[in-house]
């Protein structure tokens, strides 16, 4: 009778289990059944289309705008002011009067020799009628000739002086500031003004350090400047300086720029752009479309799975270099022409990850 017993206790154990099994299927299949009608994560980003782009690789420099003709214009003789001829900070054409120092008693000098002169040439043509006569000597005669090239060395003496007083522009340019008044006494050597040139084309001087010391004359740069507004320009490498500096390990190169607008003025920063290696097909996408990790960067490809639906696929590139809002990836073969690259929202996907994209044409 006792196994009875413990068929009987068996056979209710194995009943309760199978029915709270059974219970516990069905909860289990419901929460399956629950979970399928919820549709598939996905998420939404803009994407982009692979294209193949030309790009060179270029040294960003720092350079500064130099005038193609600077004069600082002294007094070589001292003197009083008598005449100013051009406004502080105006434009000058050549041959216009700067200034002039009163010349009066250099004038009255030079009338007096020009009547010497006068004098010398009366006497030495009286005495050589008497030399052709017989009636004179030569010695006279050459004395005469003698005093007469003293009295001209000393006019053109004077006039040399009156010159020196009376500064003239060598060239077109414009004057800079300056603080000089009619009647004020100016000794000599005393900076009258700086001149430089007046025209659109400038120099653009900068250094290159030795490793790229190969450019030439003739070579073509970049010059460009945000806080002036200056575009990306092209500028001809005029004169490469024939020493290394020992101190900075840099050789000066200077490149001629000519822009209307903006006016270029003497002493600006500008960036120059030299390339330094040749054309190379590089794939461009936005800065937003490159993520990091520890093995790399890389990006998301969308690529159409059975359905016809875009999946996510973690795809790891060769980044070279970066320009502002743009990130230039190697073209090895990672990235094909007509790829379609996630850009931004590209954070928030993960490989095989349902996403719909809001690029034009996809």
């Amino acid at each position: 009778m006792h196994w009875r017993r413990w068929l009987f206790t068996f056979l209710f154990c194995f009943m309760v289990v199978g029915f709270l099994g059974f219970i516990k299927f069905n909860q289990v299949m419901a929460a399956i059944a629950f979970g399928a009608s919820f549709p598939e994560p996905s998420e939404t980003v803009v994407s982009e289309v692979v294209e193949v782009s030309k790009w060179q690789d270029s040294l960003s420099l720092s350079g500064s705008i130099i005038p193609t003709r600077s004069l600082e214009v002294r007094n070589e003789l001292e003197g009083i002011i008598s005449f100013i001829g051009f406004p502080s900070g105006g434009r000058v054409n050549k041959g216009d009067t700067l200034i002039q120092m009163q010349v009066d008693d250099e004038l009255a000098q030079l009338d007096a020799i020009n009547a010497e002169i006068q004098i010398a040439e009366l006497d030495l043509l009286r005495f050589e009628k008497l030399l052709e006569q017989r009636a004179g000597s030569r010695d006279q005669y050459e004395r005469a000739k003698a005093q007469l090239a003293v009295s001209s060395a000393r006019k053109r003496s004077l006039e040399a002086v009156i010159a020196k007083k009376t500064i003239v522009a060598p060239f077109d340019a414009k004057a800079g500031l300056h603080q000089l008044e009619v009647g004020a006494f100016i000794s000599r050597n005393t900076l009258i003004t700086k001149l430089t040139s007046s025209s659109n084309t400038v120099w653009v001087d900068f250094n290159v350090p030795q490793a790229y010391a190969a450019i030439n004359a003739g070579d073509s740069v970049n010059v460009s400047s945000n806080i002036i507004g200056l575009a990306s320009t092209p500028a001809v490498v005029k004169a490469v300086d024939q020493e290394i500096s020992t101190l900075s390990r840099n050789i000066k190169v200077r490149a001629e720029l000519t822009s209307s607008s903006p006016v270029l003025k003497p002493g600006m920063i500008v960036s120059v752009s030299l390339p330094i290696d040749g054309v190379k097909d590089v794939v461009r996408l936005p800065t937003k479309a490159i993520r990091y990790d520890a093995f790399g960067s890389y990006v998301f490809v969308l690529e159409k799975d059975d359905k016809g639906d875009f999946r996510a696929k973690r795809q790891v590139v060769t980044l070279i270099a970066n320009e502002g809002q743009s990130s230039l990836l190697e073209l090895d073969g990672s990235l094909k022409p007509g790829d379609i690259v996630a850009t931004q929202g590209s954070f928030k996907l993960r490989s095989g990850i349902l996403t719909y994209t809001s690029e034009k044409g996809v």
